[in-house]
């Protein structure tokens, strides 16, 4: 006895678009809120307590690689010494951290020396302190990642879900 069975398949979404796609839309997500924890100071282990220094530069250089949708694999990547200190934190060192972006932080802090002190010698103090006692991390970046991971499995579930009930909809 035999039996002769015919079936067709239905047309499914394109699962390796849609988890693409949202992958991308998920490093996009952590790219934007390591640069709004840069921003506001915070992160998985704890606050800056302020605004981080330079934030400007290190929010500009805060980047997803490769930057178009396609591909399979995303970077999120920081890679100026602020985005590793905010990250990690600053050892205490016979090292000084340079001068200009301790002078801007105190500029834009709004930081003035003491009656009889020089800039360059209020500025010379933070560094000491800083070289001194180190800088804590607070982990932006991580923050941020943990954030948005537990939401991406959930996002292309709800993504194919939706293509799957518009392709539904158009057989009609």
């Amino acid at each position: 006895m035999s039996y002769k069975v015919e079936f067709k398949l239905a047309p499914a979404p394109d699962i390796e678009k849609i988890v693409s796609e949202e992958l991308f839309k998920a490093a996009t997500k952590t790219q934007d809120a390591w640069r709004d924890n840069l921003q506001e100071g915070i992160g998985a282990t704890g606050e800056h307590g302020r605004p981080y220094v330079y934030t400007g530069e290190s929010i500009n250089r805060t980047n997803v690689y490769p930057e178009l949708p396609g591909y399979d694999v995303y970077e999120v990547i920081g890679d100026t010494e602020q985005h590793f200190i905010a990250e990690f934190g600053r050892e205490p060192s016979d090292t000084l951290p340079p001068y200009e972006p301790i002078s801007t932080w105190a500029r834009i802090k709004g930081l003035e020396p003491y009656e009889g002190q020089t800039w360059d010698a209020m500025v010379m103090n933070i560094r000491r302190h800083i070289a001194t006692n180190g800088l804590k991390a607070f982990a932006p970046g991580l923050l941020a990642f943990e954030t948005v991971i537990p939401t991406v499995e959930r996002s292309i579930k709800s993504r194919f879900k939706e293509e799957l009930e518009t392709m539904e909809d158009s057989k009609r």
